[in-house]
C-alpha cells in the first residue's frame, strides 16, 4: 500500500502547498483534454518531483493520481464504501514548469527546517 506524502532521502525542509485552480483549466481538464484520464475520471491528488535533471530541462515530473466513480454517487461514497482495498490510477507525465504552473491561478509553497516556521507569526527586521 502506498501513502499519500512527499518525503525525501534528508527532508531537510518541509513545508505546505496550497493553490487556486485555474478559472479556464483545472488540472482535469487539462488532463482529459490529452487523454490521460477518461471523461468520466476523477482527480485525487498530484505528486511532484524535481531533480537536477528537471531542474537542468526546466521540467517538473508530475504523478497525477485519478479515478473514476462508476457505481458510486461521488468519490467520498466510493473512498467509504472501498476503505483499505481503495485503489486509483496514476499517471507520470514530464511537464514544462510553465505548463505545470499554467494549470493554477496562484501557487504559494513555504519550506523550513522540520517546518518550524509553518503557522508562526514573525517580524521581518
Amino acid at each position: 500500500m502506498t501513502i499519500f506524502e512527499a518525503g525525501f532521502q534528508y527532508n531537510d525542509l518541509e513545508g505546505i502547498v496550497k493553490t487556486d485552480r485555474d478559472d479556464h483549466q483545472t488540472a482535469a481538464d487539462y488532463l482529459k483534454k490529452n487523454k490521460k484520464i477518461p471523461e468520466n475520471g476523477f482527480l485525487f491528488g498530484i505528486k511532484i518531483y524535481s531533480s537536477v535533471h528537471n531542474v537542468r530541462e526546466k521540467t517538473l515530473a508530475v504523478r497525477f493520481l485519478h479515478s473514476d466513480v462508476a457505481g458510486y454517487d461521488n468519490i467520498q461514497d466510493k473512498m467509504r464504501v472501498e476503505g483499505d482495498t481503495f485503489s486509483i490510477n496514476e499517471v507520470e507525465i514530464e511537464m514544462p514548469y510553465y505548463e505545470f504552473f499554467g494549470l493554477f491561478k496562484r501557487f504559494s509553497l513555504t519550506l523550513s527546517p522540520n517546518n518550524l516556521l509553518e503557522g508562526k507569526p514573525y517580524r521581518v527586521a
